[in-house]
């Protein structure tokens, strides 16, 4: 790689590096020009006092924004669940929204577009005060999304738990079974011989190394054990 190449790549990852750091921040200084709009017509048409007019500007952002998110983490969310009861209520967040623009648009346009109107800033004046509506709408449904969500994960883990007791009572049954085979087949031949049939001594008898091993795993008994058992199997049926 020669030196012209090694620029190329510095300048690349430079570039990536200073778009990346912009991208984090360019969305939160996006609001600035509204907010000034929204505050230079707060004072000079609606005759806002400069420490509520600042405070107001800035919430109709704020106002925008909660909407905007909350909108997106609700569609997220409905893409990835079925069921209707634990599906977010997006139609709350977009009425939200509108109202957001409806109130963004006629302070920063409509005041200029009909000036010394008296319905025009009655419009305005009115959105300003019905917006605690649609803010205490997005606290509403956030809090109630909160809840749903923990709802979920209650669900899911107690949905686990009852997955690992019934795994957790199989291998407690199987235990049990293979513990019960085990007390059905005594160690002791001179127990054992008296509930075996002629036919089942034939076939003890005839166990490869392979069946001795398959018997074991399947009763439970020790291989061992069922190599003794074929042993005396073939004395029984040598002295006949």
């Amino acid at each position: 790689m020669n030196n012209f190449d090694k620029l190329n790549d510095w300048i690349r990852n430079t570039e990536s590096s200073i778009v990346n750091f912009l991208s984090v921040f360019a969305p939160w200084l996006a609001p600035i020009t509204p907010s000034y709009m929204t505050y230079q017509h707060a004072t000079s048409v609606l005759n806002f006092p400069g420490y509520i007019a600042i405070p107001a500007a800035i919430l109709v952002e704020i106002l925008g924004f909660s909407a905007v998110s909350t909108f997106l983490a609700f569609c997220f969310h409905n893409k990835k669940t079925q069921a209707n009861y634990k599906r977010a209520p997006i139609e709350v967040v977009i009425l939200a929204f509108v109202f957001y623009l409806s109130l963004i648009i006629f302070s920063n346009v409509l005041l200029d577009a009909f000036p010394s109107e008296r319905w025009a800033e009655i419009t305005v004046r009115a959105l300003f005060t019905l917006q605690t509506i649609p803010a205490a709408l997005i606290i509403a449904v956030r809090t109630q999304h909160r809840d749903l969500l923990s709802e979920i994960r209650k669900e899911r883990l107690q949905k686990l738990a009852e997955n690992l007791q019934k795994e957790e009572d199989e291998v407690t049954e199987r235990v049990e079974q293979e513990q019960k085979v085990t007390e059905n087949f005594p160690k002791d031949w001179r127990k054992l011989r008296p509930t075996l049939s002629y036919e089942q001594v034939v076939e003890l008898s005839g166990l490869t190394s392979a069946q001795v091993k398959e018997f074991s795993r399947r009763n439970g008994v020790d291989e061992r054990t069922v190599t003794n058992w074929r042993l005396y199997a073939n004395k029984e049926l040598e002295n006949k």
